[in-house]
């Protein structure tokens, strides 16, 4: 019989997962699972649990939000490659971003039939100096609301949470003067107040890319990087190319695609990844580790 580790966090958004969890059970059952369920404890426990665990099962389904996830990827990326099992995600979290780049369905039957039965496809994941990511790396503007924000008030206001935790910094925003290297050769220096590498098309509702341009198993990031404003006209520039994507090396708003990106600052700068705390040094660097788990997902891989 094949074996189903399902994990989920009862903490998680508005504490759905564990009201749905005897939906998700008993389709999982009927797919013909042995089915092991661990609701998590507390920060890390999906990681140690998957490190454990993992080896013994046939697919491992995490239920839960994007720090959920990171930590399901955490553990699997611990065991020996040839030995990680196939990965399911029910997305239970506030913002649940990486879930609309997999294009996984809305309710929790859909969910649970292709977390359980959906056609692995390879995935690439991020490493940002020791922390790794599924989606997204990223520094400065609004970056640390995620893990700064209370849970409580997370599950109550949903993405709104977000919005009115960071919106009292818009009248200081500081700025990084940072030197990015990107695949050895492309560099590009400035004053940035933002910055993202990233595996996904959506951040937090605040940048979206197109669909056309973002694969998830190429070995390749997007960048982002938003330049210092420094006049109302600077700020509507940047509004712009966020808006229509039309972005160049020197204009306010910046974009390439690159397997491996360093950045180097004069002083510690602080990232978030996937919307959990990823460290603090003033030099950093991130690189793909391409197709390095099999995801259940909705969307045609090349």
């Amino acid at each position: 019989m094949k074996r189903l580790l399902y994990i989920y966090n009862p903490a998680a958004g508005r504490k759905t997962a564990k009201g749905s969890l005897a939906e998700a059970v008993e389709i999982f059952a009927r797919q013909g699972y042995e089915i092991t369920v661990h609701p998590t404890q507390e920060r890390g426990d999906a990681t140690s649990t998957v490190i454990y665990q993992g080896v013994h099962y046939d697919r491992i389904v995490c239920c839960g939000g994007d720090g959920t996830l990171n930590e399901t990827v955490q553990g699997l990326l611990a065991l020996p490659a040839e030995r990680r099992p196939v990965l399911g995600y029910i997305p239970a979290g506030t913002t649940n971003d990486f879930s609309r780049t997999l294009e996984l369905p809305k309710t929790t039957a859909e969910l649970a039939e292709m977390a359980g039965s959906g056609e692995p496809r390879r995935i690439d994941v991020g490493d940002a100096q020791g922390h790794p990511f599924t989606y997204v790396a990223a520094f400065g503007l609004f970056t640390d609301v995620s893990y700064s924000t209370p849970q409580a008030n997370k599950n109550l206001l949903g993405h709104l949470a977000y919005v009115l935790e960071g919106a009292g910094r818009l009248a200081n925003i500081p700025s990084y003067h940072m030197k990015v290297n990107a695949d050895g050769g492309r560099e590009v220096e400035g004053d940035f107040i933002y910055g993202m590498v990233g595996n996904t098309v959506s951040v937090g509702g605040l940048v979206n890319l197109p669909r056309d341009k973002v694969r998830l198993d190429d070995g390749l990031f997007e960048v982002i990087l938003i330049r210092q404003p420094k006049t109302p006209k600077d700020w509507q520039s940047i509004l712009t190319a966020l808006t229509t994507l039309e972005v160049t090396e020197d204009g306010a708003v910046t974009g390439f695609a690159a397997g491996e990106v360093t950045f180097a600052c004069d002083v510690p700068v602080a990232w978030t990844v996937d919307g959990e705390f990823g460290g603090e040094q003033a030099v950093t660097t991130i690189h793909n580790k391409a197709q390095a788990i099999a995801m259940a997902c909705g969307i045609p891989l090349s």
